[in-house]
Order: C-alpha cells, then sequence, then structure tokens
C-alpha cells in the first residue's frame, strides 16, 4: 500500500474517531453520507471485480462534485473481503450517485461476483474536520 494511501486511512479514521462533536446534530440536507461497504467477492471473479471498483471509484470522484471519496480496500489477510468507504457531500449527492451510468455499469457487471454485501452506515464525529485530510494528502505529494 503506497504511503499516501496509508496517510489517508490514518488520518479519515482518526478524524472519525478522535472528536466529540457530532453530525447528526446538523440538519438533515446538510449532514454527510459515510459508509462502508464490507463485500465478499467470489475469489475466482477477483481480478475482474477490483479492476470495476477502480473504475467505478475514479469516475465518481471525477465525474460528480457530491462524491467526496470512494475508497476501495482489500483486506490483506483475505483479498476477497473488500472495503469501500464512501463520502457523499449529502443524502442528495449520494442518491445522485445511484443513477449514474457507471454506478449502474459497476452494480450490474459485478452483481455475479458479490457473494456478500453489507452497506454500514458510519455517523462522522466531525464533518468540519473532512477537508483537513484532502488539504493533508495534496500537501505531501
Amino acid at each position: 500500500m503506497s504511503n499516501w494511501l496509508l496517510r489517508f486511512v490514518f488520518v479519515l479514521f482518526t478524524i472519525l474517531a478522535g472528536s466529540a462533536a457530532i453530525a447528526k446534530d446538523l440538519p438533515k440536507e446538510e449532514q454527510m453520507i459515510v459508509r462502508i461497504a464490507e463485500i465478499q467477492v467470489d475469489r475466482s471473479q477477483l481480478e475482474e471485480y477490483l479492476k470495476q471498483a477502480r473504475t467505478v471509484g475514479a469516475e465518481s470522484v471525477s465525474k460528480e462534485p457530491g462524491v467526496i471519496a470512494i475508497f476501495p480496500m482489500v483486506e490483506k489477510r483475505n483479498p476477497e473481503q473488500i472495503r469501500i468507504v464512501e463520502i457523499y457531500k449529502n443524502e442528495e449527492a449520494y442518491k445522485a450517485h445511484l443513477q449514474t451510468p457507471h454506478f449502474l455499469k459497476y452494480k450490474t457487471s459485478t452483481l455475479s461476483m458479490v457473494k456478500k454485501l453489507d452497506l454500514v452506515d458510519m455517523i462522522p464525529l466531525d464533518e468540519q474536520a473532512m477537508p483537513l485530510i484532502f488539504k493533508k494528502l495534496s500537501a505531501h505529494e
């Protein structure tokens, strides 16, 4: 895993775990959607699944202003276990993402590859700190 990737994951989870400010106090239309998708992929189709996950993540972040991050990761000890950190500006951005051609292509092309899917909604502890993650990452490039 590259250094910037490790920094991203560390900073993201430090921010999410380290603050007492609860995001649910914000009005619903201002609340970020933060989710961890826990996915088990058929090992025989893993390479193709990872290709699709990388593609949809990159396209979503570059084409959709409301997508803050889609960050797929593979569990080192069990490579068919995929975790995707998803961060959307708000619920409207999330719903728009679900209708995009690149997401629909990913969803339909990977459906038979996925053995198990669990979408775990998270509550950011400090949404205002979130931009610091990306600011720090771009400063280290």
